[in-house]
């Protein structure tokens, strides 16, 4: 890793943790069957994430629930549209924390469970992730990220997207209330 990655890393960490702190959220766990709004960020850079997270998104809709959906692209020409929100390279400061209409809007809204779909870091949604206001967060275990989720799923080099959504989609539905 480079001297000038690691400076960013230790830039973005010190605002993460300073910040956590001042999040008003109210935690609760929930299961599918109890959670009525569930938000999913996700990183759009490949097309195959965006079609298994959309395939998932879908599963989750048939049930009767409300999803919203975020997709953070790794260029800095990707732009949102009526389906798909987005946002990219170009609305992150030097550190890699998001300043968009997107990922404010996001971050208003009542969710219940968010779920980021990541297997390694990814320091944008990672942010989205610690700042969220919803009840219940699940995400990727990354040690410097303890304090972004309820819920950790571990994944390493080996864990396709396709994986990580099937351990979420099992725990959720393991959850008893």
């Amino acid at each position: 890793m480079s001297l000038f990655r690691k400076i960013i890393q230790w830039f973005f960490y010190r605002v993460l943790h300073r910040n956590e702190e001042q999040i008003d959220r109210k935690t609760k766990v929930f299961n599918l069957d109890s959670a009525h709004t569930i938000g999913i960020i996700y990183n759009a850079s490949a097309a195959e994430s965006t079609s298994l997270v959309t395939s998932f998104a879908n599963s989750i809709r048939s049930k009767d629930k409300k999803v919203l959906m975020l997709g953070y692209v790794n260029d800095k020409k990707s732009e949102s549209s009526e389906l798909m929100k987005l946002f990219n390279k170009a609305s992150l400061n030097w550190y890699k924390i998001p300043k968009n209409k997107e990922v404010d809007e996001f971050l208003a809204k009542d969710i219940d469970i968010l779920i980021s779909v990541h297997t390694k870091e990814n320091l944008p949604l990672q942010y989205i992730a610690a700042h969220s206001k919803a009840k219940f967060r699940i995400g990727p275990f990354i040690e410097k990220s303890k304090m972004s989720y309820d819920w950790m799923i571990h994944c390493d080099a080996q864990t396709s997207i396709d994986n990580y959504l099937k351990q979420v989609s099992f725990y959720l539905e393991s959850i008893k209330h």
